[in-house]
């Protein structure tokens, strides 16, 4: 487009914006499957590296949600917003990994079998302000249920002999399942 002899870029929407308006889009929707995305050297679901830690989980790569109304949400860590945060996509999580990533289901498993089938009634972005940069990561996207919440958050853990450390906005992906836990690995409240 062209005004005055200058030529004005096309506006490009704000990331804050695109990203709080794609979780917003979740609320309503019934979740119907969930699917890990596992680093392996070894393309073999069976020999995919340990993701269950019991109120957390580690599934690396991203996980994918499945709504009934067809629609796939993928939740990847990205570094749109300077350090690695979270970030949710509207497509299938195969049009962003390959390799050797394994597609893990998890739908059965015991800490997902009560929220599948269920109605998502908050999704919201847990942000967190670095002192150094102007723009805020989103360390976690929080998804409420009547009966539960899940965070799903770009962080990993450190083994460090008979505890375990934890680091948010690395390029990995956990999945939280208590507010206990999501208090220890240090996700933000959301607003």
């Amino acid at each position: 487009m062209e005004r005055d002899n200058h030529v004005v870029p096309p506006s490009t929407p704000d990331p804050r914006k695109k990203l709080e308006a794609l979780v917003a889009e979740l609320r309503g929707q019934c979740l119907t499957a969930v699917v890990y995305y596992t680093f392996s050297a070894i393309e073999d679901a069976a020999l995919a590296e340990e993701w269950d830690f019991g109120d957390w989980h580690e599934p690396t790569m991203g996980v994918e949600l499945i709504t009934s109304a067809g629609r796939r949400y993928s939740a990847i860590w990205n570094d749109t917003f300077n350090d690695f945060g979270i970030e949710i996509f509207p497509k299938p999580m195969d049009e962003f990994l390959g390799g050797t990533v394994v597609a893990v289901p998890v739908s059965d498993h015991h800490r997902w079998t009560g929220l599948i089938g269920k109605k998502i009634i908050a999704a919201d972005i847990c942000w967190r302000h670095y002192p150094d940069t102007a723009i805020p990561t989103p360390l976690a996207i929080r998804l409420g249920f009547r009966k539960g919440v899940v965070w799903i958050a770009a962080g990993i853990s450190h083994n460090q002999g008979s505890s375990t450390n934890f680091q948010l906005g690395s390029d990995d992906v956990m999945v939280v399942f208590t507010q206990e836990m999501s208090s220890q690995i240090g996700i933000p409240e959301t607003p």
